[in-house]
């Protein structure tokens, strides 16, 4: 087999591409936990496996052997391994604690903002981007975690005033901070309040509020973002009432609103999880019934705090390096197959196109790839190569393409680029390699697609489908027994509908019996259009399918 190379990065072209991710955080205040329900993890569990946050802060946690709890018995379940937490830090007061996809994160810091009751605690992280080493695009997020002073009156007022300096005093004296998020437990009523005005509109990185402004306490108009009380009952502690209060708030800075620092929020994004806005001053479960999460997620809000978690999505743009892989290939058709080769008729006669045919449905490829001349002898036909990256076969849809080329297939099965001889060369879109699977389309035979994962030898990736039944994905529907232990790709699929159907022989095969040329009704590729096409290909694969996911 010749290689096929896909360069995927061109390390030495730095071509940089955006790398686009989605992420979510979620900030929640869990109502002094463990305290003496500690049980209540299996209610945070069953929250996180719905909302899947990234970055998770709550409030009101106790003891580091709490939130130990959570991250082993809540969060690294059900096969999920990547959560990681900060060092918990004791304040006089209950405590804030940092939750993260270590996927997606690396925890660059964290430090601890003292005021006369809670501290507010930061946490640096940085976006683990793709090629990170080469590219040094380091996006960091400065997260911020406050539980301000609670209840009415001027003098709480003001000392959730003092909070919020305390937190200005830390954001404002550092130099380039980018990706503000300053989210909690604010128990703010009110947007008129002093320390609610001194975030969103002084200080040299304003903040955000992503949900309307206004009187929000006890105010129906606002009934949709209320995110305390769960409950109108007493149980486990917590304030009672039903819903009526919005004390929970996630605010960004003006980079993550316009997108400034490849961070950017995603509008309407911003929720108060559970929050149907049909249970004003009710409890959560009450009626009418709340249809906006399972039934499952509903009852574990309720049970496990009085508050509900606010989440919100953000957009992250990363810049990538194109990193270089190499892909070695060999496939056989069926229809030019002669026992150990395909035949090289159609370019005997110089009927081989010098242009790409694959330009038209239903492959629509956009490539304006074309030659000269057919560069080698041994040249069969123009074949479209495709490469999915995915996790297993079966998730290796259509959406998960990410390079497309178009090559020349020679009479031993190898793929080349169109010199006739020397490497393929295609960009893709840099992304994080999982699995890769190639899928191959021919004008006239059904399309396959690799049954496993490319074979990577110091970034050669390898595929022959020839060999066995089980190389191609569906197995013996994908491909069939060309020769003694030899598979190839089904013919006779003249319109490239996946399927040998009476549409190959009416609509194609028909219209050009009797021609000759560069034909799609000619399945056994040697120039004729007659009925050893129609009896010897098209009839013997009839009712065949492709089995490539799509």
């Amino acid at each position: 087999m010749k290689k096929l190379i896909i360069i995927g990065f061109l390390l030495y072209g730095f071509q940089l591409f955006s790398q686009s991710d989605t992420v979510r955080i979620m900030y929640y205040n869990i109502l002094n936990f463990p305290g003496s329900t500690q049980g209540r993890y299996a209610y945070f569990r069953t929250t996180n496996q719905y909302v899947q946050a990234d970055l998770i802060l709550v409030n009101e946690i106790l003891t580091d052997a709490g939130a130990i709890i959570l991250l082993q018995d809540a969060l690294n379940v059900y096969g999920i391994t990547h959560y990681q937490k900060a060092s918990f830090t004791n304040g006089s007061d209950s405590d804030n604690m940092l939750f993260y996809n270590n996927e997606k994160f690396t925890l660059y810091s964290q430090y601890a903002i003292e005021t006369d009751l809670r501290l507010i605690n930061e946490y640096i992280l940085y976006y683990n981007s793709y090629n990170l080493e080469i590219t040094n695009d380091t996006i960091f997020f400065y997260m911020y975690s406050a539980h301000l002073k609670a209840s009415t009156g001027t003098s709480n007022k003001l000392k959730r005033l003092a909070e919020v300096r305390a937190f200005r005093q830390r954001i404002d004296n550092i130099a380039n901070a980018e990706n503000i998020f300053f989210g909690g437990d604010f128990n703010f009523y009110t947007n008129t309040e002093p320390a609610y005005d001194t975030l969103v509109n002084y200080g040299v990185y304003v903040l955000n509020d992503p949900l309307p402004a206004g009187s929000w306490h006890d105010n129906s108009l606002y009934s949709q973002y209320h995110s305390q009380s769960t409950r109108t009952s007493q149980f486990g502690g917590g304030a009672t009432g039903g819903m009526d209060d919005r004390f929970d708030f996630i605010l960004f800075s003006d980079d993550v609103a316009d997108g400034t620092n490849a961070v950017s929020y995603i509008p309407n994004s911003c929720i108060p999880i559970g929050n149907d806005g049909n249970h004003f001053n009710a409890a959560l479960i009450d009626a009418p019934v709340n249809t906006s999460v399972p039934d499952s997620v509903l009852q574990a809000l309720y049970y496990m705090s009085d508050h509900l978690p606010v989440i919100c999505d953000v957009e992250i743009q990363a810049t990538t390096i194109p990193q270089e892989i190499f892909i070695d290939l060999k496939v056989f058709l069926e229809g030019p197959f002669s026992g150990t080769e395909m035949n090289t008729v159609l370019n005997a006669v110089n009927d081989l196109p010098l242009y790409q045919p694959y330009n038209t449905a239903p492959w629509d490829y956009t490539g304006t790839e074309s030659v000269a001349a057919i560069p080698d002898g041994n040249v069969v036909d123009w074949v479209l190569v495709e490469l999915r990256n995915a996790i297993d076969a079966s998730s290796a849809t259509e959406a998960t393409k990410i390079a497309q080329q178009v090559a020349f297939l020679l009479n031993d099965g190898s793929i080349v680029s169109l010199d006739g001889n020397s490497n393929l060369h295609s960009e893709i879109i840099g992304s994080t390699i999982q699995k890769l699977f190639v899928v191959i389309w021919h004008r006239n035979h059904i399309g396959i697609m690799s049954a496993n994962p490319l074979t990577n030898s110091e970034g050669v990736y390898s595929y022959d489908f020839t060999t066995d039944a089980d190389q191609v994905y569906g197995c013996t529907l994908g491909h069939k027994e060309i020769g003694t232990g030899i598979w190839g790709m089904i013919g006779g699929n003249g319109d490239g509908n996946r399927q040998v159907n009476n549409d190959d022989k009416n609509n194609v095969w028909l219209h050009v019996a009797g021609k000759k040329g560069y034909l799609l009704g000619d399945f056994n590729m040697d120039t004729q259009v007659n009925n050893s096409d129609k009896n010897d290909v098209w009839l013997t694969n009839y009712n065949r399918t492709s089995q490539v996911p799509e």
